[in-house]
């Protein structure tokens, strides 16, 4: 009964005022019908987290042209005011023959001088540091959607236990209305006996209690399947009600042992992208230290311009220009280069223990539900000849109790046992069907 006594500490957890208030169940709700695979796709749809995937996908294009940018022409644009305490000039003895000869004075630069500067810079090849900032940003996306990939698989274990809650509430209340008719049946059996003074009149008050116990014990089933159904509701974000129908899943082939490469759980494609995140990272700093070449083009107007011989003799702004080829090499890099990979080197190696960590508690889980599968396979084996020897007992008592020979309460022991056994083997099956599909979501099969 450790199922059973799950699924009412379950339900008394979920029991609140705000989910019953939040969605009552309506009668005018249209009946729908469900398969556990059918919430697992409402529920995934459903889930706030879902939004997050558009998020990283514009995150992470936005990212990559940012890598690509550097490829594109970098124009600046900048302006300067100056005032030099020294400026070239003519030597005194040019400049006084210039005077004697030319009748002019010729007092070289002016201190104040001006500038409105517009630069271009083409690269043409950083050493490999653009294509792997670029491969880094697709990394860093690609971890990011499988950490919610791998969130949005946990909410799978949460529906499909919430499902099954609603199939084993489903299955008791089916059997309390067994056991319902049964007693009905036997309490008209033993009014005709207690009228023919066979029986006493306290034989009918015990089965009458009995029948009363009955109906409140579906009370709490009916309320117990029905916060089940609003908590399915919450999840999928669809309207459910009690008319709702929920298939019984079938029975999926399974293995007792799963080998490493046929687990296909989201945190190992987690651990591969956080890897390749590692190994881009690790592109971006051998590139780092290499060097660059980038076409360049400068113009400017202003004073003085490129003319310093002209612009000694006359004051007057102009347009000057200049282009050419750049070479660049970051040669600081290399002091930094050996902790920055040995950084990387220690973190691609906390991702390994990470993955070995997690396939080795898979492999537990594994194991144990795998136990647990085949001892329910067992248990099951007996439940029709339990169920069996149970109603010949009591359809015994029933004789029995005809004749006078037992007491009512004799009879509705007898009845409870057999209810038992019919509720068991509907609770052991659902309990079967559950294990396997738990097995199923530690492989994700």
């Amino acid at each position: 009964m450790k199922f059973v006594l799950k699924i009412f500490f379950l339900t008394s957890i979920c029991l609140s005022a705000s989910l019953v208030g939040a969605f009552p169940v309506s009668a005018q709700t249209a009946s729908r019908q469900y398969t556990l695979d059918s919430c697992y796709v409402l529920a995934r749809d459903n889930y706030p987290m879902m939004k997050q995937y558009g998020i990283i996908q514009k995150l992470g294009e936005l990212s990559v042209r940012d890598a690509l940018s550097s490829y594109i022409p970098q124009i600046t644009l900048g302006g300067e005011a100056a005032y030099y305490s020294d400026v070239v000039a003519f030597p005194e003895k040019i400049e006084a023959l210039f005077s004697q000869f030319a009748g002019m004075d010729f007092e070289g630069l002016r201190n104040d001088q001006y500038k409105v500067l517009l630069d271009i810079n083409q690269n043409l090849w950083d050493g490999g540091y653009s294509g792997a900032k670029k491969a880094a940003a697709i990394a860093e996306a690609e971890v990011s959607a499988m950490k919610t990939a791998t969130e949005l698989y946990g909410l799978k274990s949460r529906v499909t236990e919430v499902y099954f809650g609603i199939l084993a509430t489903g299955a008791m209340i089916e059997q309390n209305d067994v056991a319902a008719g049964i007693l009905k049946d036997n309490r008209n059996i033993l009014q005709a006996c207690v009228e023919n003074g066979v029986a006493m009149e306290s034989d009918l008050d015990a089965i009458d209690a009995e029948i009363l116990a009955n109906g409140q014990n579906r009370i709490r089933l009916v309320g117990s399947r029905d916060t089940y159904i609003r908590l399915m509701s919450l999840i999928t974000g669809r309207p459910m009600d009690t008319d709702t129908e929920f298939l019984v899943p079938e029975e999926a082939l399974y293995r007792q042992e799963y080998g490493e490469n046929e687990v296909k759980r989201y945190e190992l494609a987690l651990f591969d992208a956080q890897e390749a995140s590692v190994a881009a990272r690790r592109k971006m700093v051998n590139s780092s230290v290499m060097p660059s070449f980038s076409l360049f083009a400068q113009g400017y107007y202003g004073y003085p311009g490129m003319n310093m011989f002209d612009d000694m003799l006359n004051y007057k702004w102009g347009f000057n220009g200049v282009v050419g080829i750049r070479f660049r090499w970051n040669i600081s890099g290399f002091f930094t280069k050996k902790n920055h990979l040995g950084q990387l080197d220690q973190s691609l190696r906390t991702i390994e223990l990470q993955r070995e960590t997690f396939l080795f508690n898979n492999r537990l889980e594994q194991a144990g539900k795998s136990a647990e599968i085949e001892q329910m396979r067992s248990i099951m084996e007996q439940d029709e000849r339990i169920i069996g020897l149970r109603r010949s007992v009591r359809e015994a008592s029933e004789a029995r109790l005809a004749n006078g020979t037992i007491t009512a309460n004799d009879l509705v022991r007898d009845i409870a046992a057999e209810t038992k056994a019919r509720l068991d083997r509907s609770l052991h099956e659902l309990e079967y069907l559950q294990k396997i599909y738990e097995m199923k979501y530690i492989v994700n099969d």
